[in-house]
């Protein structure tokens, strides 16, 4: 037995099933660097990210704002989480892309206003 009360039999155990998790983590967010770092990826990324309105208002009517704040909540947790982890860049180079395409798109209403 070993200061923590395990025998060293149970420590190596709990080793291996560590480094097993850890090495799935690491596949995961490789995976996950791989697909939405794409333009393919991205594509899908942000509509998720639509799709669980993660930029938009939450509130609304009772019954939608509880659906609202749960998808939101799981794409939060489930989709943008993990790409931060894995490459917040991906995120980082959506949002400056977003960004670009509403000054061009300001720029071009402002040049057919004239």
């Amino acid at each position: 037995m070993n200061d923590s009360g395990f025998t060293d039999e149970d420590s190596i155990e709990e080793k291996a099933i560590l480094d097993q998790q850890k090495l799935e983590t690491e596949q995961f967010l490789g995976d996950v660097r791989k697909t939405f770092g794409s333009a393919h990826g991205k594509r899908i990324f942000t509509f998720l990210l639509e799709q669980g309105m993660v930029s938009s208002p939450l509130y609304g009517e009772s019954s939608k704002m509880i659906r609202n704040v749960a998808v939101h909540d799981f794409v939060i947790e489930n989709v943008l989480g993990p790409v931060l982890t894995a490459d917040e860049e991906i995120y980082l180079s959506i949002v400056r892309s977003r960004a670009e395409q509403l000054r061009k798109k300001e720029d071009d209403d402002g040049k057919t206003v004239k």
